[in-house]
C-alpha cells in the first residue's frame, strides 16, 4: 500500500531533539517502596478499586529491602535483594500479563563496604571517574528517606563513581545490569544524577534491553541535566522530591532538612515559570500528592486531593511518595472521597490519551510543549491549546480566580457556563472539581475507557465539539513503541469545525500516513456541548439521529474509512 511508505517531513519549527516516550507512559504510572509480596498485592488492589495502571516501579530498597535501604552494603552490587524478591522474574512476568511495565531504581556509583568485589572489579578495569570518601548517609549507613532526618554526616565509606563517558565502562555496567532486563525489566528510575551522558546510557538500556519495547527507551530522571538540547533525547523527568505542604512560604508543619524548598505551589510553579528551566521539559512527572510527608506523618486529605487533579493533566502521571508515608500517596489509603476523585480523574486521563498523545507530537513537530504558558498568570497554564487548567493550590479554598487568555469565549468544563476571553473570571471550585475551560471551537478527541493504554485503542473515538466558533484538532496516531515516528512515519487526521449560516460541519479529512497495525475503518461518536439543539443532523445526506442531555447532545455512531472524507452537518431552524 501506498500509505505505509508515506513519510512526513517535518516544518522548520520542529524540535528535532524531542523523542516521544512509548504510549503507554502516559497513563499512570505507580512507584514505591515494596517487597515483592507487597508489590503484587498493591497492583492487585489498584486493579480491584478499578484504577488505571500502566507501570509500576520498585525504588531504592530494591536493591535491600530487608534493611529498609540502609546500606552501604548492597548499593549498587548488580544482584540486589534476593531475599525480600526471590523470583523477581515472576514477578515481572505477572505485571506483564496486566499490561504493565516493569521499572526499578538505579544509580551510578557503587559504595564500597559489602560491595568490594564488585567495586574492585570496576577500580581495576579503570571504570570510575573518580573515587572519594562519602559522608553522605544516603543508603550509607542510614536512611535519609526517613522522617526527621536530620541530614548528619555519617562515617565515611568509599565511593566510586562511574565513567559513562567511557564506552568501556558502560559496556560493563550494562552487562551487569543486562540480566534484570533478561527477567523483565522495561525502564529505570535513575536517581543521584541527571547528567546527560548518564541518562542517555540508562535510557539506551531500556531501549536495547527492554522485551517490550521495539526502541522505544524510557526512564525517570531527576530535573537538571538540562545544559543542552539532547537531555530531550532521554526522556521523561520529574520534579524532584518534595513536601506533602500547600507551600514552603507559609509552611505549616515541618520537614526534612535535606528537602527541596518545593510544595505544591511551587510545583506547580516549576511547569510554568519561565524564570527557570524546569518549563522547558517535554514530558515533566511529579510526585503526586508530594514525596516528603512532615516530621509527624501528617496526611492532609484536602491537599492530596488537590495534588491529584493537577497531577492528571500533565503529560506524565506518577503517584509515588517516600517509604514512610503510610499512604503511599495511593488514593484508596487516603480516603473514601480520595478514592471517588482519583478514580474519576483517572479514567478521564485515559479516555484523553488520543488529545495527550497527539499533543505529545506536536511538541516534535511544532516545537511547543503540551503545557502551553498563560503570561502573567504563573498558577494557571493550557493543556494543549483546547484546555484552560487552574489548579487551586490555596487550603480550603472553594472558589478560584483566574485569566482567561485570548479573544476567544470559553466554556466551564463543569457547568457549561460561556465566558468570553480576555479577562479575569472567580469560578466556583468545590473539592471534587479542578477549574477546566474548554476553547469554544474545541474538538476533543477521546476513546473509550481501559484500564492501561496498551489494553485499550483509538478504533471507537468521541469528538467532543464545542460549537461556537471555527476550530480544528490534528489527530496523530502511531504503532505507540517504535522509532518509526522519528522517520515521519505515522498516521495523521486533520478535523475542521466550520461555521456556516444554516449552522456549522464537523470535517473529518482522510488520513494521511499510516503506521504498522492500523485498522482501516474507525467508528465515530460525537458529542455536542451545546445548549442550541439543530433540527437535523446529516452524514453527507443521510440524516443522523441524536439524543439531548441536559447540557450535550449525543450523535449516534457511525464508522468510515479512514482514507475518506466525511463531512457531518449541523443545522439549525
Amino acid at each position: 500500500m501506498e500509505d505505509k511508505i508515506y513519510v512526513h517531513n517535518l516544518p522548520p519549527e520542529a524540535d528535532i531533539n524531542v523523542v516521544i516516550p512509548p504510549a503507554w507512559a502516559f497513563g499512570i504510572i505507580y512507584g514505591a517502596y515494596t517487597n515483592q509480596e507487597q508489590s503484587i498485592e498493591l497492583i492487585n488492589q489498584i486493579i480491584e478499586y478499578d484504577y488505571p495502571i500502566d507501570a509500576f516501579w520498585i525504588d531504592s530498597w530494591i536493591w535491600d529491602w530487608k534493611n529498609k535501604g540502609k546500606g552501604p552494603d548492597k548499593y549498587m552490587d548488580f544482584v540486589g535483594d534476593t531475599i525480600s524478591y526471590p523470583h523477581m522474574e515472576g514477578m515481572w512476568d505477572y505485571m506483564k500479563e496486566k499490561n504493565i511495565k516493569s521499572g526499578m531504581w538505579m544509580w551510578d556509583c557503587i559504595l564500597k563496604p559489602g560491595n568490594e568485589e564488585v567495586y574492585n572489579n570496576f577500580k581495576e578495569r579503570g571504570y570510575f571517574t573518580h573515587e572519594f570518601i562519602n559522608t553522605n548517609g544516603w543508603h550509607n549507613g542510614t536512611q535519609t528517606t526517613i522522617i526527621g532526618d536530620d541530614s548528619k554526616e555519617v562515617k565515611g565509606t568509599w565511593c566510586g563513581n562511574i565513567d559513562f563517558n567511557n564506552d568501556e565502562a558502560v559496556a560493563y555496567f550494562k552487562l551487569k545490569t543486562k540480566h534484570f532486563f533478561d527477567k523483565g525489566l522495561d525502564f529505570i528510575k535513575l536517581d543521584r544524577t541527571d547528567a546527560i551522558n548518564v541518562c542517555k546510557r540508562m535510557f539506551e538500556m531500556s531501549q536495547d534491553f527492554g522485551k517490550e519495547t521495539r526502541g522505544r527507551g524510557f526512564i525517570l530522571s531527576h530535573s537538571n541535566g538540562v545544559n543542552n538540547e539532547e537531555y530531550k533525547k532521554y526522556p521523561g523527568k520529574w520534579t524532584d522530591d518534595t513536601r506533602s505542604d500547600w507551600s514552603y512560604e507559609t509552611q505549616s508543619r515541618e520537614f526534612s532538612p535535606w528537602l527541596p524548598k518545593v510544595s505544591f505551589k511551587e510545583n506547580l510553579a516549576m511547569y510554568t515559570d519561565t524564570n527557570k528551566h524546569f518549563h522547558k521539559i517535554p514530558f515533566l512527572a511529579n510526585d503526586m500528592g508530594g514525596f516528603a510527608v512532615s516530621n509527624n506523618g501528617y496526611i492532609d486529605e484536602e491537599l492530596y486531593i488537590r495534588w491529584l487533579e493537577f497531577a492528571m493533566f500533565v503529560p506524565l502521571t506518577t503517584p509515588f511518595s517516600q517509604p514512610e508515608n503510610k499512604t503511599g500517596n495511593i488514593a484508596f489509603k487516603v480516603s473514601e472521597r480520595a478514592n471517588r476523585i482519583f478514580k474519576e480523574y483517572a479514567h478521564l486521563k485515559m479516555k484523553l490519551f488520543p488529545y495527550i498523545y497527539s499533543y505529545a507530537h506536536k511538541s516534535r513537530i511544532e516545537g511547543i510543549n503540551t503545557i502551553r504558558l498563560v503570561p502573567g498568570h504563573l498558577y494557571q497554564y493550557q493543556f494543549g491549546e483546547e484546555i484552560l487548567v487552574a489548579p487551586v493550590y490555596e487550603s480550603s479554598q472553594t472558589r478560584r480566580k483566574l485569566y482567561l487568555p485570548g479573544t476567544s469565549k470559553w466554556i466551564n468544563y463543569w457547568s457549561g457556563e460561556v465566558y468570553q476571553g480576555g479577562q479575569e473570571i472567580i469560578t466556583d471550585a468545590p473539592l471534587d472539581k479542578i477549574p477546566l475551560f474548554i476553547k469554544q471551537g474545541a474538538i476533543i478527541p477521546q476513546r473509550k475507557y481501559s484500564r492501561s493504554i496498551e489494553s485499550g485503542n483509538n478504533n471507537i473515538i468521541e469528538l467532543h465539539i464545542y460549537p461556537g466558533s471555527e476550530g480544528s484538532f490534528s489527530l496523530i496516531e502511531d504503532d505507540g513503541i517504535s522509532n518509526h515516528y522519528l522517520k515521519g512515519v505515522y498516521a495523521l487526521t486533520n478535523m475542521e469545525l466550520k461555521t456556516n449560516k444554516k449552522g456549522f460541519n464537523l470535517v473529518i479529512n482522510p488520513v494521511s500516513g499510516c503506521y504498522e497495525g492500523m485498522k482501516e475503518l474507525r467508528q465515530w461518536e460525537i458529542i455536542i456541548h451545546d445548549s442550541k439543539v439543530p433540527a437535523t443532523v446529516k452524514l453527507e445526506e443521510k440524516e443522523l439521529k441524536f439524543k439531548i442531555s441536559k447540557r450535550s447532545m449525543l450523535i449516534d455512531p457511525f464508522k468510515s474509512d479512514k482514507k475518506e472524507k466525511c463531512i457531518v452537518k449541523f443545522e439549525y431552524d
